[in-house]
């Protein structure tokens, strides 16, 4: 995942909004626990979302706990501890997607540009074979995924291969967190499914101009006939953005659709606001006000 999936801060209420701080910290200091200092690296909104999400349709007890940042000892924080395995799960997704973004990133850029990835990846590596260790569910998952969109990306394939994998990624994850019998996994799947096509477009679109400067494969770029440009007039920069834009809100609105068929126990108006508020509010800092993705720790800063 890449950091899009985060709410709408001005859409939400106090509480929710400390609410989701607490869980974002929490996933921090869990991280730290599970696997060193070093892993809170690997940080995201995203799987602070998953997170949510899990404790959400598990209904789980939660607890608030105020106590001083781990990152910044001068610092007080409120965490939002759980008694079950959520936090543990999240922190393993987050181990184990920072580990194929980095093997990613090898095989992507040259070798100086990736240089930093090549130094992470053994001391990743480990703590990603530990996830791997505790949740072989969620590993195997993931790199299945990350290897279908390998090979789809390398046919360069159409917009549509390549969003599948993280689509599918997602609706196994969500799913996954309901009992096979519950009524509400076919929602989850579904609602994952649409999550994870978004992200990738998301990424895509997010990409667009410095692939073009590159010559690195985007899906997009067919798509939109952009084959053979390196730089964009302001007219074929506008279109393009419009175009992504469509593709985005079609996907959107299906994640919407199916979150709102969830019957969620504590976070749901925060899963939603993400659902229907969130994805709105990021495609448009970034398609139309071109901001890049915030850094991880901002929530410290608030």
């Amino acid at each position: 995942m890449f950091g899009y999936v985060r709410p709408n801060k001005a859409e939400m209420l106090v509480k929710e909004y400390a609410q989701y701080k607490a869980a974002y910290c929490q996933l921090c200091k869990t991280l730290g626990q599970e696997y060193g200092p070093l892993a809170r690296m690997a940080l995201s909104y995203d799987c602070a979302f998953y997170a949510l999400l899990a404790l959400s349709v598990t209904g789980g007890a939660v607890r608030e706990r105020r106590a001083r940042c781990v990152c910044n000892p001068l610092k007080a924080c409120v965490y939002l501890e759980a008694e079950g395995e959520e936090y543990k799960k999240a922190a393993a997704l987050c181990v184990l997607l920072t580990f194929h973004k980095l093997r990613d990133d090898l095989g992507d850029r040259s070798f100086f540009r990736s240089l930093g990835s090549r130094m992470l990846l053994p001391y990743v590596g480990r703590k990603a074979r530990k996830a791997e260790g505790r949740y072989p569910l969620l590993a195997q998952a993931a790199a299945e995924a990350m290897e279908a969109q390998r090979q789809a990306e390398a046919e360069r394939a159409g917009v549509d291969p390549c969003a599948e994998p993280t689509a599918c990624l997602l609706g196994t994850l969500f799913a996954e967190l309901a009992q096979p019998e519950d009524r509400q996994r076919p929602a989850l799947e579904r609602f994952g499914y649409f999550l994870g096509r978004w992200v990738y477009l998301m990424d895509a679109a997010d990409d667009l101009r410095e692939d073009l400067r590159e010559g690195a494969f985007n899906p997009f770029i067919r798509r939109l006939g952009l084959e053979g440009k390196r730089e964009l007039a302001p007219e074929e920069r506008q279109a393009a953005e419009t175009a992504c834009n469509e593709a985005l809100n079609a996907t959107a609105a299906q994640a919407a659709l199916a979150a709102n068929l969830l019957e969620l126990e504590n976070f749901g108006p925060i899963v939603r606001n993400v659902a229907e508020k969130g994805l709105a509010e990021v495609q448009r800092e970034i398609l139309f006000l071109h901001v890049k993705e915030k850094p991880r720790r901002e929530l410290e800063k608030l």
